[in-house]
């Protein structure tokens, strides 16, 4: 499918953003044809800004017939004084109203009035201004990904699916292996083999962005920077002035991966008149990005679910409930050899916002703090025979 965009947009930002000043004279070239992109009215303070925001536009422009809308929106936010940052997904079927079209589905906005019409309609989304935005079409991932050398992953399953018509044809081999641009594409494209489908994509996709952000920092990049900065120049469009780009080198090569936040926008998918729409909440979405900014959000903890009370589902149902309420539930399991009676939250993180609503839901657990993480889950519970959920 087309969603791979989401675990490629931090790449791609610190792509862009860390080519260096050497890169200059390349950088130019990548201004879009409309001048008037590269001087719109901001809030920031473009010399020096203290948070970079850029929208990556995802274009799938395989097909001429096709409109060319924004298959994948996201939202790459850096700031300087804290050193943190986030990505934040706006799913395609996001509804909002488009000045002078009405209720259309968001990725509408870039085909109506191209970068700067998706801009306006995703800063009004979200009540944050956004003037930068970076381009990329599903070529442009696979030529970058061969230019970086290819990328080191674990793939999780034996991933076979075929679509003549949608010209789709993955076929990779379960374990670590080295992945070139188009492997990794076929990596980040498939679900149809999971067991929850885009749930599980998700959560590869994310750990090949790990993985390429590891690359992109390492220092055999630099013995390949000719090639990416030729790569980039041809296969991706951007307003971001080559000198902001030189002066956020200097804090994307610090960036830690455990410093940023992926998200995506809350809501729900609801069919009206026949079309299937993804409904916001501009009151859910103003709090949303509150603790965005905060770095408090569920999303940015990692969660497991094991079933040691022996009811049969149990782990499933309670999972189904924590991803409702925006969590991220990467595991679910059964605890073999034993069983509980007491309902465990074995705690490896310090976000107290996610612990305290976890134990509103859980209301007879106990908290279990394991200091020696033998788990690379955030947060595990352990589901005993008195679970019992708030509500």
């Amino acid at each position: 499918m087309r969603r791979f965009f989401k675990i490629f947009a931090l790449f791609l930002g610190l792509l862009v953003l860390s080519l260096g000043t050497g890169a200059y004279i390349y950088l130019k070239s990548l201004n879009p044809s409309d001048a008037s992109l590269m001087n719109l009215p901001t809030k920031e303070d473009k010399k020096n800004p203290e948070e970079l925001k850029v929208l990556i536009l995802g274009i799938d422009e395989t097909s001429p017939d096709d409109p060319h809308r924004s298959d994948t929106m996201m939202v790459i936010s850096y700031n300087v004084n804290t050193q943190k940052g986030y990505i934040l997904s706006i799913p395609r079927d996001t509804m909002v109203t488009i000045p002078g079209h009405g209720v259309q589905k968001i990725n509408a906005a870039y085909p109506i009035g191209g970068p700067k019409l998706a801009m306006e309609v995703v800063s009004q989304l979200i009540g944050e201004d956004i003037s930068y935005y970076v381009k990329i079409d599903y070529e442009g991932f696979k030529k970058l990904v061969d230019a970086i050398g290819g990328v080191e992953m674990n793939v999780p399953i034996d991933m076979n699916y075929d679509d003549y018509a949608g010209n789709l044809h993955i076929h990779l081999k379960k374990g670590w292996q080295h992945l070139d641009g188009e492997e990794a594409l076929q990596l980040v494209r498939f679900r149809h083999g999971y067991a929850e489908q885009d749930l599980e994509r998700v959560k590869v996709q994310r750990e090949f962005l790990l993985a390429a952000l590891d690359k992109i920092k390492s220092p055999s990049i630099l013995l390949k920077l000719p090639q990416l900065l030729k790569t980039v120049n041809q296969y991706v469009e951007t307003n971001i002035p080559p000198s902001l780009m030189v002066k956020y080198a200097e804090y994307a090569a610090k960036v830690s991966k455990n410093d940023i936040i992926t998200a995506t926008l809350p809501g729900n998918p609801e069919y009206i008149n026949g079309i299937a729409y993804y409904v916001v909440d501009s009151e859910e979405i103003k709090k949303f990005m509150s603790d965005l900014q905060k770095g408090e959000l569920n999303q940015s903890v990692k969660i497991e679910v094991l079933n040691g009370c022996g009811i049969p589902g149990a782990a499933g149902k309670v999972a189904e409930i924590l991803k409702q309420q925006g969590f991220d539930v990467v595991r679910v399991g059964n605890v073999n050899g034993a069983s509980y009676d007491t309902t465990q939250i074995i705690l490896r993180s310090e976000n107290k916002k996610a612990v305290n609503e976890l134990k509103k839901l859980l209301k007879n657990a106990v908290i279990v703090e394991d200091y020696q993480k033998k788990s690379d889950a955030d947060i595990t519970i352990i589901l005993g025979k008195n679970v019992s959920l708030e509500g």
